[in-house]
């Protein structure tokens, strides 16, 4: 049995079989990337991070090797939670569109960046990876489920779907021949039940979101931005997201011109990480 299906074996769910898929070159043969992926395959996000990094600090490696492990460390990243989540987004939204990388390397960090930005509140540049993945990717079980979530995000979204309706169209034509555990992994999680006090600010969000944001189009250079700001605020700490929020806007220019977090995204623009995460550590227990 070789080592890819033995490491499969150990991961239960739906991104590690994917990385795994992708990454089959560099883990079989005893590749720079095989302990890393190991490594992964356990759960060991940290150790396999740090081996990650190990190799794309390595000077034997091909170019393509060290994206690999790059992308590896970002998903590490992403798995471990924390302050390295923004890291993480920030170094897959470079990677995807980046075009001196392997195309199934691009894609995988493409449907990574996608979820990620989605669960965070995105849905521009989600849009933009996962439909990258969709349409790029030559591995089946890649393909199934970057066009699962990216069938749950148009279908959530009436506005975006009505803009993509060729890509709807496709999504309704391929959906029946998506395995039945693929639907159940890419379909949306029902939140926990929103607090009374979070309701408020919850209204404020989708009201701006529906009325205003169209209108004035994106603003903001900070990431997550201001209305999924006060939306995770509000979701954490029910009224008091209102003065977390207003600290935000004080705060704002002050971020933008130190420049210390930049995070590229695939249009181009940059903004800057300011998660709530940051600021309300003195609250949470």
């Amino acid at each position: 049995m070789s080592v890819l299906r033995t490491v499969a074996q150990q991961i239960p769910g739906l991104a590690p079989g994917i990385f795994f898929f992708a990454l089959t070159s560099a883990v079989l043969g005893g590749a720079p990337l095989d302990l890393a992926a190991e490594l992964f395959g356990e759960g060991q996000w940290a150790a396999a991070r740090t081996e990650s990094r190990r190799v794309q600090a390595a000077a034997e490696v091909s170019g393509a090797e060290v994206q690999r492990a790059r992308l590896l460390g970002a998903v590490c990243a992403l798995r471990m939670g924390g302050a390295g989540r923004a890291e993480a987004q920030a170094d897959l939204a470079a990677l995807w569109p980046d075009p001196s990388a392997e195309l199934e390397t691009r894609c995988l960090a493409a449907y990574e960046f996608g979820l990620a930005d989605r669960a965070a509140g995105g849905r521009t540049n989600a849009l933009a990876a996962l439909k990258f993945a969709y349409l790029q990717t030559r591995a089946p079980p890649l393909f199934w489920r970057a066009g699962c979530s990216l069938y749950f995000l148009l279908k959530a979204e009436k506005q975006i779907r009505r803009q993509e309706a060729a890509t709807w169209q496709s999504l309704q034509s391929c959906r029946d021949a998506w395995p039945l555990e693929v639907w159940r992994e890419c379909r949306p999680r029902k939140p926990p039940g929103t607090s009374l006090a979070a309701l408020p600010g919850k209204w404020v969000v989708q009201f701006y979101r529906a009325q205003i944001g169209p209108a004035i189009g994106s603003r903001c250079d900070l990431l997550p931005s201001c209305s999924e700001y006060f939306l995770q605020a509000s979701r954490a700490h029910g009224l008091l997201g209102v003065p977390i929020m207003a600290d935000r806007f004080v705060r704002e220019p002050s971020v933008v011109s130190a420049r210390e977090t930049p995070v590229a995204m695939p249009d181009g623009r940059i903004r800057y990480a300011d998660p709530v995460s940051d600021h309300d550590f003195w609250m949470r227990k």
